[in-house]
């Protein structure tokens, strides 16, 4: 890769030619969908737009507000994988500055223009990169400044004033928020707990607030923001039905894209619960084919005034301090003063006493008001019970599994998958998996379609098994199953008979088929009479004329056609077996010797 190279490649312009005015301020917003820039105004007007025409799939975008250039990551460019372009260039010239890699998918950029490095995070390399782009001459060569394999890094973010970098690690078995210097040290876990599959995340500099947006499970989002340590930890944003891509803040609102409905959703920093986002720009009807992508907010990409910042951070914890130090004084001075016993203390609530010089009332620990009726506990838990500590101060005892200063944050909302059970142990989120395993009970077993199977039908699936895989049957699987088995009940009710019925006519019909064989096997013997002349003259099958000269012969089974009239009617005395031929001859003249000594 030589990136000291530059190609040069035009833009098409579409609806309006985006000249920059270094004096006066264009656009708060940029938007990039498939290979179109669109630019906005914080009032939802549309300031410039055009189109790049050797782009393919626009994804990441950054901003130098110091040069006026915007880079920009292409997913599915096959020569160009990050390039540049001079907005002041009324040609709209673009530059290449990292060729394309095999696996290779840059999600988030960020510039930084202190020290003038280009950062980039690479889900499919699993890397951090960096790379100096001086104002003039060639970019140097990119370095790796974060190794993070099997964590899917996508969104980044910069906080110029403190040198810091964020990103987020999509990998939905360590999903988390991290940070470290622009040099890659002091790397550390900002937020962690409760996480599912955070996509991008954002820095409001004048806020100091961190921003991040999480994909639960595709079909929810979670929008939340902290302090830049991940302290103060507060949800914004519980809407559903969504696929977020990008993030961006602004001194007012927030901005997200979504590919779900293909449109830019806003809501105001200051949101409460019940909130509704509105739709900033909507692009379901236009004529793009594809999804909005990379979007950011010029308030928090330009140029930031950290003095100011660090200044008004100064001034409010000063403010906090004397706010801290009054209230501190007022409680001391309230404990210092003995319960008075006199009529007048029926005027103060709580076992408040009436101070005698001013006759107005001292309150114990943990109330204040005219008449101590206001109570520091009260509605300050939201999860939990409330107690006042030495300073009078309210502190809560959080319950089951919510923790925060005032009880506010449920670390097990969403956290365990697959109706795995939560529970806290050292203020951290534990699951219970039943039939899936994993941190988050993220991953089911391999055996899943046995699983289902089990609860459809207990009896299919050997004990063995059905313990391994822990299936739970709900209960309407329970109700589908009793429906079934009371069906094939009804069934094995008209069958039975049935089968019943045409068992006996079967054996019926044996029997009578078998009466008939036997009774055909049974045939009488066949006996034949002759009668013979004893002279010899008369032929053996002639009777003889005169009945003195004659004798009765009877022959069973004959068959000698020599001697029978007629053939027998068993086959099996006439076949012959081997050796037999000799002993019918003998028989024969056994019989005719006889005859001649008879006719004798």
């Amino acid at each position: 890769m030589t990136s000291r190279e530059y190609i040069a490649v035009t833009f098409t312009i579409i609806l309006t030619i985006l000249t920059v005015n270094t004096n006066a301020r264009s656009w708060d917003l940029a938007v990039v969908i498939g290979r179109d820039i669109e630019f906005f105004a914080r009032n939802q007007t549309l300031t410039g737009q055009a189109k790049l025409a050797e782009a393919v799939a626009l994804a990441g975008i950054g901003y130098d507000d110091a040069t006026k250039t915007m880079f920009f990551s292409d997913t599915s460019n096959k020569n160009v994988s990050i390039f540049s372009s001079d907005l002041k260039d009324k040609n709209f010239t673009l530059k290449p500055l990292i060729k394309r890699q095999n696996k290779s998918h840059i999600l988030g950029i960020a510039f930084d223009m202190k020290t003038r490095t280009l950062l980039w995070s690479d889900a499919l390399r699993n890397v951090i990169m960096k790379m100096h782009v001086p104002v003039d001459g060639p970019p140097e060569e990119p370095i790796v400044l974060h190794n993070l394999t099997y964590r899917s890094p996508r969104g980044i973010a910069l906080d110029v004033c403190n040198s810091h970098i964020y990103w987020v690690n999509s990998n939905n078995t360590n999903p988390s928020v991290e940070r470290s210097n622009l040099d890659g040290s002091d790397r550390i876990t900002v937020v962690k707990e409760n996480l599912y599959e955070p996509i991008a995340v954002a820095i409001d500099h004048a806020e100091e607030k961190l921003y991040w947006i999480d994909d639960v499970e595709g079909l929810r989002i979670k929008i939340e923001r902290s302090n830049l340590d991940g302290t103060e930890r507060e949800l914004l944003v519980h809407n559903s039905r969504q696929q977020p891509v990008s993030l961006a803040v602004d001194h007012e609102s927030i901005y997200w894209s979504d590919m779900v409905f293909r449109a830019i959703w806003t809501i105001s920093k200051n949101a409460t619960a019940g909130d509704v986002p509105t739709e900033f720009h909507s692009y379901f009807t236009s004529n793009h084919d594809v999804d909005p992508t990379g979007i950011i907010a010029r308030d928090n990409v330009g140029d930031v005034d950290c003095a100011a910042i660090a200044k008004k951070r100064h001034k409010t914890s000063v403010v906090k301090s004397m706010q801290m130090v009054e209230s501190y004084n007022n409680l001391i001075t309230s404990t210092e003063e003995s319960e008075s016993t006199t009529e007048n203390s029926k005027q103060c609530l709580n076992d408040g006493a009436i101070d005698e010089k001013t006759g107005s009332c001292r309150c114990k620990l943990g109330f204040t008001g005219t008449h101590c009726e206001i109570n520091h506990c009260h509605n300050y838990c939201l999860q939990g019970s409330c107690s006042i500590n030495s300073h009078g101060l309210p502190q809560c005892k959080c319950s089951s599994t919510f923790v925060g200063p005032r009880c506010e944050t449920d670390l097990c909302k969403d956290y365990c998958l697959h109706d795995g059970h939560c529970s806290v142990q050292n203020d951290k989120p534990v699951c219970t998996c039943k039939y899936s395993e994993g941190s988050r009970c993220e991953a089911l077993y391999n055996n899943t379609e046995i699983c289902e199977m089990y609860c459809t039908n207990s009896n299919s699936v050997p004990n063995s098994i059905s313990v391994k895989l822990k299936c739970r049957c709900s209960e309407v699987n329970q109700r589908m199953l009793q429906m079934i088995e009371s069906r094939e009940d009804d069934e094995y009710r008209i069958l039975l008979p049935m089968f019943g019925a045409f068992v006996a006519i079967l054996v019926f019909v044996i029997i009578v088929l078998s009466y008939y064989v036997n009774k055909l096997r049974r045939r009488p013997r066949i006996k034949k009479r002759f009668v013979v002349s004893k002279g010899g003259i008369t032929p053996l099958t002639s009777r003889p004329q005169l009945p003195d000269s004659q004798c009765e012969i009877t022959i069973e089974n004959c068959c000698n056609m020599n001697i029978c009239e007629t053939p027998c009617f068993e086959p099996k005395l006439c076949t012959a077996m081997p050796g037999s031929n000799s002993t019918k001859k003998e028989e024969k003249n056994s019989l005719l010797d006889n005859m001649e000594e008879n006719s004798w």
